[in-house]
């Protein structure tokens, strides 16, 4: 994953409202919990959208890269 670049979400773990959708990948958005545990998570702006997006990292495996 390249922070930046635009992918596709696709696949069976995907919901309706985002699947097919093109998104750019922003990178890592880890969580440093106080109990000492670290969650992975990664940022996504969906095109269309001002907001950016929290992703669990079993998505990135959903992720196609779109290219020109």
């Amino acid at each position: 994953m390249q922070v930046g670049n635009l992918y596709r979400l696709e696949g069976a773990r995907v919901s309706m409202q985002l699947y097919g959708r093109i998104a750019i990948y922003l990178g890592e958005a880890f969580i440093h919990r106080s109990d000492g545990m670290t969650i992975e998570n990664h940022k996504i702006l969906m095109v269309g959208e001002a907001c950016p997006r929290t992703i669990d990292r079993s998505l990135l495996k959903h992720m196609i890269e779109v290219t020109a």
